[in-house]
């Protein structure tokens, strides 16, 4: 990543990678529930859900969702309906739980810097330059579609957090938080420091804290954190 000349980048799983795993999948289980990250930020969903179709018979369910969300906001759906099959839910009952609290989930990604945004594709060269210069944290988010957008900006990580937990204060106050998490790329101090204040303002623990995948991270940098949360329904 420190080699702008040879920067590393992702692509979507093949398709023939992905028939195989739902044909394997299929062996194994009655029906399958997919939850694919957004389809404003990759192919992957409109790839998966042609494989589905192809594969999917009157006795073999396959539902592929369109989470609209990415990285720990994603893991939080999963998760969810992990937790719902577990405890006996049908395969209706998982997807309308998973499909209901969609857009009551939330990322917000702090970034250090906006020099791995430039590198990975994310933000325009020109704006991205203007932004280094100025010293520019943004705080980066999915709108209702799935698309990035930006979400507030501050000039020190003291100001990102100050923004971030106002962000989840005012969620507590407004509908409370259902479930949230954190995600950090190699900042494990910085995600603790904000396990402590959103467990005070929470009143609950993270559902988990991890590390980002290698694709989120050539797009956020070293050092990001970010904080996803449900809000419950009102």
């Amino acid at each position: 990543m420190e080699r702008p000349d040879d920067y590393p980048t992702s692509s979507q799983p093949e398709p023939e990678r992905i028939r195989t795993l739902l044909a394997a999948r299929l062996e194994q289980f009655n029906s399958l529930i997919v939850l694919s990250v957004s389809s404003a930020l990759s192919n992957t969903w409109q790839t998966v859900a042609q494989i589905a179709r192809q594969l999917e018979t009157p006795e073999k369910r396959i539902t592929v969702i369109d989470t609209h969300l990415n990285s720990g906001a994603q893991g939080l759906m999963v998760k969810l309906a992990a937790e719902r099959i577990a405890g006996g839910a049908t395969h209706d009952e998982v997807v309308k739980a998973v499909t209901e609290r969609l857009s009551r989930t939330k990322i917000y990604v702090c970034l250090n810097t906006l020099l791995y945004a430039v590198r990975g594709g994310r933000v325009p060269n020109t704006v991205g330059k203007l932004g280094i210069k100025l010293g520019m944290r943004p705080i980066m988010t999915l709108d209702a579609r799935g698309h990035g957008a930006a979400f507030g900006v501050a000039f020190s990580q003291k100001g990102l957090t100050r923004k971030i937990l106002r962000l989840a204060r005012h969620a507590q106050e407004r509908k409370g938080v259902e479930a949230y998490a954190i995600v950090h790329g190699g900042n494990p101090v910085l995600a603790a420091a904000y396990e402590a204040e959103l467990t005070r303002i929470t009143g609950q623990k993270p559902a988990f804290i991890a590390e980002v995948s290698a694709a989120v991270a050539i797009h956020s940098g070293p050092g990001t954190v970010a904080v996803c949360l449900t809000e419950r329904e009102g």
